[in-house]
């Protein structure tokens, strides 16, 4: 398993009496000590305080792609500030999703697209409407609050009609997305369940409209 995230975005919601500012890398850690006590999954992403910014950037492509070439599952955080003020083909999240829906192969193996899971945090009231809400009985996605590659690869099941509000954001359903969706809350009670909603859009793969690239005209 491996995390994408923006890892100082101290725009989510602040846990309590930590004694620090808490960031999206805080999350990380959480989702770390759940799946550390199942045998099922194995977190393979950086550890806490580990800086690779001094590396250059094809140093940091390169142990990126060691640390997610082996893994079946990518979980990317959704954070209100998770965007940097370049294009998206500049940014490592939407690289790093890029990279998890392609097939790989190395001499040592090879490494099939993962199965991707979004996960909205809250921001600093707790709210996720500035990515997802609810009418009550249906979700709506508000696309501003997502990466194109992230989109690119949701509302893409292939002979699935798909449905806006009067606003225009499209209505979340579970499994007419390649990229599942879930809010933290939701995730946090249930893990391996919204896991599973990812991997079976995975087993089913060929029944969606996949991008795998980042094109070059999209920016954040």
């Amino acid at each position: 398993m491996f995390v994408s995230y923006k890892y100082a975005d101290s725009s989510v919601r602040q846990f309590i009496n930590s004694g620090y500012r808490t960031t999206a890398r805080d999350y990380v850690d959480v989702i770390s000590r759940i799946f550390d006590r199942t045998d099922r999954f194995y977190f393979r992403g950086e550890d806490d305080g580990e800086d690779l910014s001094e590396y250059d950037y094809k140093t940091i492509e390169r142990k990126l792609a060691d640390r997610m070439f082996y893994t079946s599952v990518t979980i990317v955080l959704i954070s209100p500030r998770m965007f940097e003020n370049v294009r998206e083909i500049e940014q490592w999240i939407p690289w790093e999703i890029s990279y998890s829906l392609k097939n790989k192969t190395r001499s040592d193996g090879s490494s099939n697209m993962n199965a991707i899971l979004a996960v909205v945090l809250p921001d600093r009231n707790g709210s996720y409407d500035y990515a997802m809400y609810s009418d009550g009985r249906r979700t709506f996605v508000r696309e501003k609050a997502f990466f194109e590659i992230i989109l690119a690869n949701m509302f893409n099941r292939r002979g699935v009609d798909h449905f806006e509000d009067r606003y225009g954001n499209p209505m979340y359903v579970h499994g007419n997305s390649y990229i599942a969706l879930a809010r933290w809350s939701d995730f946090r009670s249930n893990p391996e369940h919204y896991i599973d909603l990812a991997l079976r859009n995975r087993g089913e793969w060929d029944r969606f409209d996949i991008v795998k690239r980042i094109d070059e005209r999209w920016v954040s």
